[in-house]
């Protein structure tokens, strides 16, 4: 070995504990070190590729895994992370291709077929799908998230006796993990619920999702499906005991395991983490901060502002970050955030404050004022489950409330703004972008709008409601494509 590749691989060791322990950017520094000296160092741009999925940024991942392969066509492992990053980019096909051929050259390795699965899984293949789990559970029969896997799919497929009995295998091997027993307390609440409402009212109203085949259950897709089961909610509500149903125990985790099934894809945090990794902005406003675990995504950021009146942090922020422990109104009545943002006006701003709409559209009023064209806006819980836990009243724990109304109402009265909204889990996100500092079209009427929303009625219909809401796919290809014309300009003008 000579001089240089000693170099090299002493330079890997650093840059693999540097990612380890969390240190990514410098990490990140040091692979290209590596790669500078040796070109050819496949596993360099393979830990580099590793390094940039933990930081976010699914494209530079997809590059250098690839890079990677160039340099060693034969690795299964290599296929395998490729594959990984290409699920997470939204490219399903492509990574189908690349998870299977590295089951094709190493055929013995339950990994493989696990995560194979999960990606037929989103794809709607869930026949395959179970298959590759079966395979995954035969090569090592200890394995819960293939268990759970097959659980997941034949809940799709409306066939809940089966996905209880997989179930059960997964609680048998991991009676800890937290999703497994989430799952389990969704079929806990689903008897406990029909039972209930049986006895309440005295006449079978639940037979809709009778697990006995029958034309009708099949014809309906999955997403008809379980918004039938959570119409049970709805039919207990009157008969409850409870004056609030956030009373009735774990209903939420039930709401929750609706939310895991119908919401496949990236949740929300890793959304915005990707975003972070994506537009690199300078500074970063968020409205809702609570324990932090969506604030502390902006350590990138020069400069992050977080409003909340009474936070928990519970993560680590910046040094640099600011923390403001007061309501978003008396924020904007008594600051100028464009002192806060040194100068600058907002170019990343997340809003998830108090889950009722008139709230969420000041909030937003007052975040445009400090905004330019290429300012991007995410609004949380704006894709509801369901008519309870979308009210403006909260009665359940699990609760989005009504922040989904400035959806259409934003489409309505600013049709100039491009939104859309992404179906991540555990209640959507939507973005919006081309803003407008000088507007004052919503805040001049904001009370007659206010007045008209309050009481618009839940949209029941699925197609109906995706269509309002300027649903797209959760794919990150997608949100990058409908992104792409901001990070043309590379935030310029952002100088009030």
């Amino acid at each position: 070995m000579n001089n240089k590749d000693m170099n090299a691989g002493q330079l890997l060791k650093q840059a693999n504990q540097l990612k380890r322990v969390g240190k990514l950017d410098k990490a990140i520094a040091l692979y290209h070190q590596v790669i500078e000296i040796n070109p050819n160092f496949t596993w360099a741009y393979n830990n580099l590729g590793d390094a940039f999925v933990k930081q976010g940024n699914i494209d530079n991942a997809v590059a250098f895994y690839s890079q990677s392969l160039k340099n060693n066509s034969n690795s299964a492992w290599l296929y395998y992370c490729l594959g990984e990053a290409l699920a997470k980019q939204g490219d399903l096909e492509t990574a189908v291709k690349y998870l299977q051929k590295a089951i094709d050259t190493k055929p013995n390795f339950y990994k493989f077929y696990n995560s194979l699965g999960q990606v037929l899984t989103e794809q709607g293949n869930f026949d395959e799908a179970i298959a590759n789990y079966q395979k995954a559970t035969e090569l090592n029969s200890e394995v819960a998230h293939s268990y759970l896997g097959c659980c997941l799919c034949y809940m799709y497929k409306k066939e809940l006796d089966q996905a209880q009995n997989y179930l059960l295998l997964a609680i048998k091997f991991s009676p800890k993990n937290e999703q497994i027993k989430l799952y389990s307390d969704f079929f806990k609440i689903l008897d406990e619920l029909k039972a209930k409402i049986e006895s309440g009212l005295g006449k079978d109203i639940f037979s809709f999702i009778d697990n006995s085949p029958s034309q009708k259950k099949h014809s309906l897709s999955y997403h008809q499906y379980f918004s039938k089961i959570l119409k049970l909610v709805s039919f207990y509500e009157p008969i409850s005991t409870y004056k609030s149903l956030r009373k009735f125990p774990n209903l939420d985790k039930f709401h929750f395991c609706i939310s895991e099934v119908t919401l496949p894809g990236m949740n929300y945090l890793g959304v915005l983490k990707s975003l972070h990794a994506f537009l690199q902005p300078e500074n970063y406003v968020e409205i809702g901060v609570e324990t932090g675990k969506s604030f502390r995504l902006s350590n990138s950021s020069k400069i992050s502002v977080g409003i909340d009146p009474k936070p928990r942090l519970e993560f680590s922020i910046a040094p640099y970050a600011k923390i403001f422990p007061i309501t978003s109104d008396e924020f904007f009545q008594n600051y100028d955030l464009s002192k806060e943002l040194e100068g600058s006006k907002i170019d990343f701003a997340f809003i998830d404050g108090l889950h009722i709409f008139e709230q969420a559209l000041q909030d937003f009023i007052n975040i445009e004022k400090y905004s330019y064209k290429n300012t991007v806006v995410c609004f949380h819980d704006t894709l509801p489950l369901d008519e309870i836990t979308s009210r403006h009243d909260r009665v359940t724990g699990f609760w989005s409330g009504d922040v989904w109304k400035v959806v259409p109402i934003l489409k309505q009265y600013r049709p100039e703004l491009e939104i859309f909204t992404i179906p991540t889990k555990p209640t959507g996100l939507t973005i919006v972008t081309n803003l407008n500092p000088d507007s004052t079209f919503i805040s001049d009427h904001y009370d007659k709008i206010i007045n008209e929303y309050m009481n618009k009625e839940w949209v029941d219909n699925y197609d109906l409601r995706y269509a309002m809401l300027s649903v797209t796919r959760n794919s990150w290809n997608e949100i990058v494509r409908k992104l792409n014309w901001v990070k043309e300009d590379d935030f310029k003008n952002r100088e009030l």
